[in-house]
C-alpha cells in the first residue's frame, strides 16, 4: 500500500529496515510491500543527506541491508528516487550538491566495507555492497550519450566524483570509477583518457586484471 508521507528518519526505515524474502529476494520484490514515491525535491534532499552522512546506517543495519537499500535508491527500475536528479523542476544547485555527496558515501561506506575484489571478474569474497559499488554508474539513471554543446553541471559533478573515487585505495572503488568512466568515454573521451592515464601513472603496480580493465575503460570498451 502507498505511504502518504515520510520524515527523513521514517524514510531510512522504509528503505533499509528489511530482511530478505523467504525466496532470498529483496524486500522490494514483495508485491504486498508498502511503497512510497517522494516528491522530486524531497527525494534529492533526502538522498543528499544520506550520501553526505551515511555512517548512521552502519550503527543500525548490516551490510546486506545497506546494499539492498542503496540498490533500491539508485536503480530506476525499482524506484524513482535518483530520477529526480534529472528533474529540471529541482534547483540545479541542489541536484549537483547531491551528486557530489556520493563521494562521501564511497569514502565512508563502500571504501571500508567492500572487500578489495574485482566484480567484473566475479571474484569470490565479495558481498552485496561490492555489487552496488561496481554497478553504481551503470544503473544510476544519469548517463552521457553525447557531450552537450554547453557545460552541464550534472555531467561535471558525475565526472568529478568518478575521478575522486578512482583515487581511493580500495580496488573495488577504483573499479567502480573505471566502470563509470568507461560508460561515459564516448561522450567525454578527453576527460576519460586524461583521468585514466593519470590513474595509471600514479599506480604502476596495479594488478594485471585491473590494468586491463582500466585500458578497456579508457576506450569505452566495457559492458
Amino acid at each position: 500500500m502507498p505511504k502518504i508521507d515520510l520524515s527523513y528518519e521514517q524514510w531510512i526505515d522504509y528503505v533499509f529496515d528489511h530482511t530478505d524474502l523467504p525466496s532470498s529476494q529483496a524486500w522490494y520484490f514483495d508485491h504486498e510491500a508498502d511503497w512510497w514515491n517522494p516528491r522530486p525535491e524531497q527525494a534529492v534532499a533526502y538522498l543528499a543527506r544520506l550520501f553526505d552522512n551515511p555512517e548512521p546506517l552502519l550503527d543500525r543495519f548490516v551490510d546486506n541491508q545497506v546494499a539492498r537499500g542503496l540498490r533500491y535508491l539508485i536503480d530506476n527500475s525499482i524506484s524513482n528516487h535518483c530520477v529526480a536528479l534529472s528533474d529540471n523542476g529541482v534547483p540545479i544547485d541542489q541536484r549537483v550538491k547531491c551528486i557530489y555527496a556520493m563521494l562521501s558515501l564511497f569514502m565512508r561506506i563502500l571504501q571500508p566495507r567492500c572487500p578489495p575484489i574485482l566484480s567484473h571478474l566475479d571474484e569470490s569474497r565479495g558481498n552485496r555492497l561490492n555489487g552496488v559499488c561496481y554497478m553504481w554508474w551503470d544503473i544510476m539513471p544519469l548517463a552521457a550519450m553525447s557531450k552537450p554543446r554547453n557545460p552541464d553541471p550534472i555531467h561535471d559533478a558525475c565526472l568529478a566524483v568518478m575521478r575522486s573515487t578512482l583515487a581511493l585505495p580500495n580496488p573495488a572503488c577504483q573499479e567502480s570509477a573505471l566502470h563509470g568512466l568507461g560508460h561515459w568515454a564516448r561522450a567525454y573521451p578527453e576527460f576519460t583518457a586524461a583521468t585514466i592515464d593519470g590513474y595509471l601513472a600514479a599506480n604502476p603496480q596495479l594488478r594485471p586484471e585491473l590494468l586491463r580493465y582500466a585500458q578497456a575503460a579508457r576506450s569505452g570498451c566495457i559492458q
